[in-house]
């Protein structure tokens, strides 16, 4: 906020580039409270478009929000010679939404928003440092510059607004610590990640937790495992905030180049997801996506965006965890390619379950993988206490005519063999009459290479077991086969994956 009220003092335009709940409107809000007490200056904010998408309209609008009735016609000379009187000597425009101006990109509207940013860019021009302005929002910000040919959007200094990170969030927390209950490492960094850092959703999170008896990760877990069902519109909207399937879908592209090369991404395959498809006509470069990515709460990115190759990795957050259901008819096999594709999610991640003394707690995974799971559509996904053995990390409800009962999920951080040998039998014990399959999850920061040797050694060892095809982005998939008292098959999948700390 300082730098921006710095710029404006100075009068240079703005532009705020941030996605859907980025805080883009908390952060106009308090730059309107910074400037409006300074002298000679009135500060208006411009939540959205006007209902009449006019020039005529947005000039109306603007002399109605700036409490001036009788502006007839109303034209932005006339309205800035009845603004600018007396002590006032500076009218600064705080525009948020600015993707709602251009959502159509063509026709009644799109033509409004060209015909009215050019009016700003005159109005701009004539009057100088007594105009100030600064534009909000997400692709539209693009459109705007490119496809409409503002100059005064192109020409504004811009802003990125990078997701939460640990110190903002704890600080938001600290209701929970005032009130005598203060939330715990685990629960932050669950909130975190789950999150991503988007300000929206970490304010969603902390308010239901707020409403609870004692605030746990386990409820956090159900908060945003059933976020994507309820409030699939705000999914969208951030998609939207990136990018428009069919006219500008490079942002989109760039994320899964980003995806498949977390950590140093070839700029040459920044290059080739930005080129033209079918369809589009609108251009984009790699560091105009990344800024749109990062602003959405999707990517991260170290140093020069226009680097080979950009260091740029995805976010771990709700908004990052696969989609899409595997499509196998073996409600068993599906799980176990649900719960492969939410791994090698994390993999991606990487970087972001490192903390000062190694990779963060079992629960936090725990919790990671049990919320993908439910946003892949396994619902009935939960932790409980399973006989007197303890706390099974993951119990996943299986429905399916024919088949009733549940698989169990045990995670585990590599450390050494008498820390991570016992994962087999603590399944075993865990199993009840209803439990038709187990899955081992081990996860580690060791390098690939030896690893699956080290793990058959040490988890393995005395038991049969068949070594099945490697997922995508895991070390290695075991299949261990037992029998029960009723000579029925159990069956154990053990999952390997490696999460590295890019550099």
């Amino acid at each position: 906020m300082e730098s921006i009220v710095e710029d404006l003092r100075k009068g240079i335009a703005v532009k705020v580039i941030g996605g859907r709940g980025s805080g883009k409107s908390v952060l106009l809000r308090q730059i309107r409270g910074e400037l409006q007490d300074a002298p000679g200056t009135r500060v208006v904010l411009v939540p959205d478009p006007p209902e009449e998408p006019t020039v005529a309209g947005a000039v109306h609008d603007l002399a109605a929000r700036l409490g001036i009735r009788d502006l007839s016609p109303p034209r932005m000379d006339d309205l800035l010679e009845r603004v600018l009187q007396g002590d006032v000597t500076r009218l600064v425009v705080l525009f948020d939404e600015a993707d709602q101006y251009v959502t159509a990109g063509a026709g009644e509207r799109g033509a409004f928003a060209r015909s009215w940013f050019n009016k700003l860019e005159t109005t701009r021009k004539e009057h100088g440092a007594h105009f100030d302005l600064v534009f909000a929002g997400g692709i539209g910000l693009h459109y705007l510059s490119t496809e409409l040919g503002s100059g005064l959007v192109s020409r504004a200094e811009s802003y990125v607004l990078d997701p939460f990170g640990p110190a903002e969030i704890t600080e938001l927390a600290r209701p929970f610590q005032d009130d005598g209950r203060p939330l715990s490492d685990v629960h932050l960094e669950t909130l975190r990640l789950l999150s991503g850092g988007s300000p929206v959703l970490v304010t969603y999170g902390l308010e239901h937790l707020w409403g609870t008896s004692s605030a746990s990760v386990l409820e956090l877990e159900t908060i945003f495992g059933v976020f994507r069902e309820k409030y699939d519109g705000f999914i969208r909207s951030v998609h939207a905030s990136v990018s428009h399937y069919g006219r500008l879908d490079a942002p989109f592209r760039v994320l899964k180049v980003v995806r498949e090369h977390a950590g140093s991404v070839p700029m040459q395959r920044l290059r080739d997801a930005c080129a033209l498809q079918a369809g589009e006509h609108i251009a984009m470069d790699p560091e105009e996506a990344l800024k749109l990515l990062r602003a959405a709460g999707l990517v991260r990115v170290e140093g020069s965006m226009l680097a080979d190759p950009v260091i740029a990795w995805p976010i771990a957050s709700i908004l990052n965890l696969p989609e899409i259901p595997a499509g196998s008819g073996d409600p068993i096999e599906r799980l176990v390619q649900d719960v492969c594709a939410v791994l090698a999610n994390l993999r991606r991640f990487g970087r972001d379950f490192h903390g000062e003394g190694g990779l963060l707690q079992e629960q936090v995974f725990s919790s990671l993988i049990a919320v993908g799971l439910r946003l892949l559509g396994w619902i009935e996904t939960e932790r409980e206490a399973i006989q007197v053995a303890g706390f099974t990390d993951i119990k996943v409800r299986l429905t399916r005519p024919g088949l009733d009962g549940h698989a169990l999920i045990e995670t585990k951080i590599w450390r050494d063999a008498a820390h991570n040998a016992g994962i087999q039998k603590q399944i075993d014990d865990y199993r009840l009459s209803e439990t038709r399959h187990g899955i081992a999850v081990m996860l580690g920061a060791r390098d690939a290479a030896g690893w699956p040797e080290a793990y058959e050694r040490t988890c393995l060892a005395g038991r049969s077991f068949e070594h099945l095809p490697t997922p995508p982005d895991l070390i290695g998939r075991w299949r261990v086969p037992q029998t029960d008292p009723d000579g029925k098959a159990w069956l154990t999948d053990h999952l390997v994956v490696q999460l590295p700390k890019r550099k």
